[in-house]
């Protein structure tokens, strides 16, 4: 069984703002939402101890990964990283809202929104890439043993789609 988790809310979060491979830290909502992951975890996992946990090696991440890992009594040393488990890059639009991209190149914001699988943001990858990155990672696990992965939104959504079987552009609309 898979435990997919996002990271906790973050300042760009808030501040709605595109954060893809930067990073910004967790607020200290983003930090109390990781603990209850870690301490619903407690409940969940048959050996919290000697279940493979992997995590991004984005800040965000790794920090709430250590949250998961301190209510969990495990060492964070035990968790791998993967760079297949980075959020979407957003390229030229990281840092930046919705709002300020829409105003800056409206025809780019169009052009990505009308088929975010397909179409990255300028610089950027789209999701159909981290739709390939997630899949290859995952048959490098065994997915029979429970496993901890701690991520980010629009990843975990391409992670679902590849662990499932659902079509990503639905996972990415609906999940």
């Amino acid at each position: 069984m898979l435990f997919v988790l996002r990271h906790g809310e973050t300042e760009w979060n808030r501040l709605g703002r595109f954060q893809g491979q930067q990073n910004s830290p967790l607020t200290e909502r983003g930090q109390r939402q990781a603990a209850a992951m870690g301490r619903l975890l407690c409940d969940l996992l048959v050996d919290p101890a000697s279940t493979p946990i992997w995590c991004s090696p984005l800040g965000r991440a790794q920090q709430s990964c250590h949250q998961v890992c301190s209510a969990l009594g495990i060492n964070q040393d035990m968790v791998s990283e993967s760079e297949a488990l980075k959020e979407v890059n957003f390229g030229d639009w990281e840092g930046l809202s919705a709002t300020q991209v829409a105003l800056q190149d409206r025809a780019a914001y169009d052009h990505r929104n009308r088929d975010k699988f397909h179409n990255p943001a300028p610089g950027g990858e789209c999701y159909r890439d981290v739709f390939g990155r997630v899949s290859a990672w995952l048959e490098t696990i065994d997915r029979e043993r429970q496993t901890v992965v701690i991520a980010h939104g629009s990843l975990n959504r391409m992670l679902v789609a590849a662990a499932t079987g659902i079509a990503p552009q639905r996972c990415l609309e609906e999940v």
